[in-house]
């Protein structure tokens, strides 16, 4: 069996194995997404070799472009969330942050959340394993369509936030994705997107609240030429 894996059939099967239970929302799925992640990591060198790929020419650009990708991906949040909220006419579902704009615990805790699993551990698995060892197993052609696929199951499985939450998060998805994939398939930028993205978020939450008027969105995402019809 471990000798199968190492076939390219094996690492196709088992790369498979990781992306299927995405396109279902369950515990079950999860418990399989994560499983079948680990269990290629562990056993299947290529897969390793693929994933964890770090620097981008070099740690400071790497930094460099990261915070500059986090902050985009930040400043295109906020302002957007009322136009799609008004648009699909439901709202950014925020309870599992109930809390944060009250308890300095609460918002550590969610800024270690944010910076750890979010930042470090889905830019492994989302854009490390299935993206980068996907293009090797696939062929380099197939990073950018793995970049568009990944962002939309990655925007799907945050169901618990609702439409708009769903939307949003495959939005940052698909810049995470360009991202790494731009860098050469190295993680160091889209993992500082991702961790920044969530630090600025978290934090914005907490001092200054939720939300944002949809009159301040629709002039804000005017001001900087948004190409898209504010409803």
């Amino acid at each position: 069996m471990k000798a199968w894996l190492q076939t390219s059939r094996g690492m196709l099967c088992a790369w498979l194995a990781a992306l299927l239970p995405l396109f279902f929302v369950t515990d079950f799925a999860e418990m399989l997404w994560l499983g079948f992640t680990f269990l290629a990591l562990v056993f299947i060198k290529a897969s390793r070799q693929a994933t964890f790929q770090w620097v981008y020419k070099s740690v400071p650009v790497s930094i460099a472009i990261g915070l500059a990708v986090g902050v985009v991906v930040f400043a295109i949040d906020f302002p957007l969330t009322p136009i799609l909220e008004e648009a699909t006419g439901t709202k950014l579902n925020t309870t599992q942050l109930e809390g944060l704009d009250q308890e300095f615990g609460v918002y550590v805790e969610w800024m270690l959340k944010g910076i750890l699993l979010g930042g470090i551990l889905e830019e492994i698995l989302f854009r490390g394993f299935l993206i980068g060892w996907g293009a090797q197993l696939l062929g380099k052609r197939w990073a950018w369509v793995l970049v568009v696929l990944i962002a939309l199951l990655f925007g799907f499985g945050h169901v618990n936030q609702g439409v708009v939450g769903q939307i949003l998060t495959g939005i940052a998805g698909l810049l995470f994705g360009l991202t790494y994939v731009a860098c050469g398939c190295k993680l160091l930028p889209a993992m500082i997107a991702h961790g920044t993205a969530n630090a600025l978020t978290i934090s914005k939450i907490y001092f200054f609240g939720y939300g944002m008027s949809i009159e301040t969105s629709r002039t804000l995402l005017g001001s900087w030429g948004y190409p898209f019809p504010l409803m």
